[in-house]
């Protein structure tokens, strides 16, 4: 610790103390002290001065093979045959050869690494952008189905005014279909509570509840609790401590008596029920008394079919029914020919009668006739 004293001109002084440490939340980037090195010597923590805080410090997997290939390359160096030999020459040309392909292939992997990376970050990004763009178009979306939803229900509700109104007009215009003018009943208004002197409606511009804040009770006894004490304490005390008579039931002629015995009959009832209805939530619901199990009646069975005829067979079966209503045609004629000549006589003297009927009849006119002629001559 560095320990620094000022001292004053009565006697006072300011020590000012710093030491080795600091503390974590002001703690930046670490400290590197000055170092001083031997002479021929390079130590191998100096190969590792372009490293830095958050620049490589503190390492990871990717630092450590790097410095792993560093010493394996110094190591290399070291079994390196040298410049002035040169009989290895091509021994040492081929062995920076294949050191040169390694760099490179090391160098191609780092690459790919990178590009990777790059590629999952892009990946990423896009995807990132994607969803942004979805949540916007769905945002969108639901601004407009939100717009259309409230244009649909204001379009709804004066649909339904409409409709209401047309439908009060209709039966104003029903009430009144000769389209005759009518005086006020005053009589029938202030008879029936349901007329617009009692109930006026809102829609014809009347508001009952306009001004009722007017006749609200503002007081300090009921709106304040030191109003209410205050209250409480003018009250009699028979309000606060009410003092309750019993009845001499043995007095009187039996009346109090009667009624104790009714009420008390009462209580019992209430009792009674209420406990019913206790049991009657833990009692296990009975079966019902019309259940039963629907039996399913057996699948029909096929319905049969018939060959379809030839188209000659269908021609001749038509033919012999026409002959058939032929025939039984001309015997209903026979049948009422001969009912004829049977009654021909009976016939006869029906026509008879009625000629005899229409010579009356036309008699009967001529005389009306003649009768309806003279009348004005007299």
């Amino acid at each position: 610790a560095v320990v620094s004293t000022q001292s004053g001109h009565y006697g006072r002084g300011t020590v000012g103390v710093q030491t080795m440490y600091r503390e974590s939340e002001a703690q930046t980037d670490p400290y590197t002290p000055e170092y001083v090195t031997e002479k021929g010597t390079i130590p191998e923590l100096l190969t590792l001065a372009s490293l830095s805080y958050n620049r490589g410090l503190p390492a990871g997997l990717a630092e450590v093979e790097m410095i792993e290939r560093a010493r394996e390359k110094r190591a290399w160096e070291q079994t390196l045959p040298t410049v002035e030999n040169m009989p290895q020459l091509s021994k040492r040309r081929a062995m920076m050869e294949e050191m040169e392909r390694k760099e490179w292939v090391i160098r191609e992997k780092e690459i790919e690494k990178l590009q990777q990376v790059r590629l999952q970050v892009l990946k990423q990004i896009l995807e990132t952008r994607e969803g942004d763009n979805t949540n916007t178009n769905t945002d969108r979306l639901n601004s407009i189905w939100s717009k259309k939803q409230v244009s649909k229900e204001a379009n709804f509700k004066k649909m339904r005014t409409e409709h209401i109104k047309s439908l009060r007009k209709l039966s104003a215009e029903r009430k009144n279909v000769e389209g005759k003018l009518s005086r006020r009943n005053v009589v029938a208004d202030y008879s029936s509570f349901a007329s617009q002197v009692y109930a006026p409606e809102t829609r014809v511009g009347v508001f009952l509840d306009r001004g009722s804040e007017l006749y609200n009770v503002k007081n300090r006894y009921l709106n304040t609790y030191e109003g209410l004490l205050e209250l409480e304490a003018s009250l009699p005390d028979y309000v606060t401590q009410p003092r309750i008579k019993i009845p001499n039931l043995r007095s009187g002629k039996g009346g109090a008596q009667k009624r104790f015995e009714k009420r008390l009959k009462e209580l019992d009832d209430t009792a009674d029920l209420i406990k019913h209805d206790k049991e009657k939530q833990f009692e296990v619901p009975a079966p019902p008394r019309f259940l039963q199990k629907v039996i399913r009646p057996p699948p029909r069975p096929p319905t049969p079919s018939v060959e379809t005829p030839s188209e000659e067979d269908e021609k001749r079966e038509l033919a012999v029914i026409f002959l058939q209503q032929l025939l039984r045609g001309r015997a209903i004629q026979n049948m009422m020919q001969e009912g004829k000549e049977k009654r021909m006589e009976l016939i006869d003297e029906l026509r008879s009668t009625e000629a005899l009927q229409e010579d009356k009849f036309i008699k009967k006119e001529k005389s009306t006739a003649c009768d309806s002629a003279l009348i004005p001559l007299l």
